[in-house]
This record gives C-alpha cells, structure tokens and sequence, in this order.
C-alpha cells in the first residue's frame, strides 16, 4: 500500500470512528462544506449543509450512531489530492432506544479531496443493490 492508500484509508477509519462512536457532528464535519459537495444516497441528493441539518434533526430524534460495515474496497488514485474509493458496504442506524436498522449491501463512491494536508470526503454517491441483482431485468435482444 502506498502513501497515499494508507493516508485515505485513515481518513475514512476516522471517519467511521466517528460515526460508530456516535460522534455525528464531527462525522459530518469531515465532509467538504464547499458549494461543489453533494451526497447522493439512493437517489436523493443533498448539499453539505443539507446533510448537516438532517443528521442534526435525526440527532434530535433520537439517532446515537451510525455503522458501515466495509465488505470490499476499490481505490484509483487520480492524482496526489483526488482518490475515488467503491465500497460495498452495509449501514446500521442505532436510535437512543436500542432500536436498529441495517441496510441491504450497498455501493458508494466516494471522491476524497487533499486539501490543505487534510483529506475530506468531497463527494459521495450511494445506492443499496436491487434485490435480485445477478438477475437483471433487462435483457439482450
């Protein structure tokens, strides 16, 4: 592993330390509150300050923590400041309640940025595989 795939792989265990610890907020904040960021999951795209203000009212209503659970990793260095990384992953929500949900396997991308000597997460695109994905709907005419 080079320089580059041992700092990015640390940027992204600090970032899960957080959320599995339950430390929301500086999760988020590892994110790059820049007018560019987006966060598409599922289809559903957010800015960084719509992220924030949605993990803050999830905060309120109870969320304690957040789990990704890495089943493969991808990484292509683009240049020494830009890594794209695909992750299968699943997530698991906790609530203040005990009560949780895990997702079905999904598949982010996500952009990691250098900036500064700090690598952020600038950019992530996730959607959970459709249930019955080696069968594919389509087919070849």
């Amino acid at each position: 592993m080079n320089e580059i795939e041992t700092q990015v792989i640390q940027a992204e265990n600090d970032l899960l330390g957080s959320l599995r610890s339950g430390d929301l907020a500086r999760g988020v904040g590892m994110h790059l509150n820049s007018p560019e960021y987006r966060n598409i999951w599922n289809g559903e795209m957010k800015t960084y300050s719509e992220l924030s203000t949605r993990i803050a009212t999830a905060m309120e209503k109870g969320l304690s923590s957040i789990d990704y659970q890495v089943a493969s990793r991808e990484m292509f260095i683009l240049d020494e400041s830009n890594v794209m990384v695909t992750l299968v992953a699943t997530e698991t929500t906790r609530m203040n309640t005990g009560e949780s949900k895990t997702s079905g396997s999904t598949i982010i991308s996500i952009l990691w940025r250098k900036i500064d000597g700090k690598w952020w997460l600038g950019y992530l695109h996730a959607s959970e595989e459709p249930q019955g994905a080696a069968n594919p709907v389509w087919k070849e005419k």
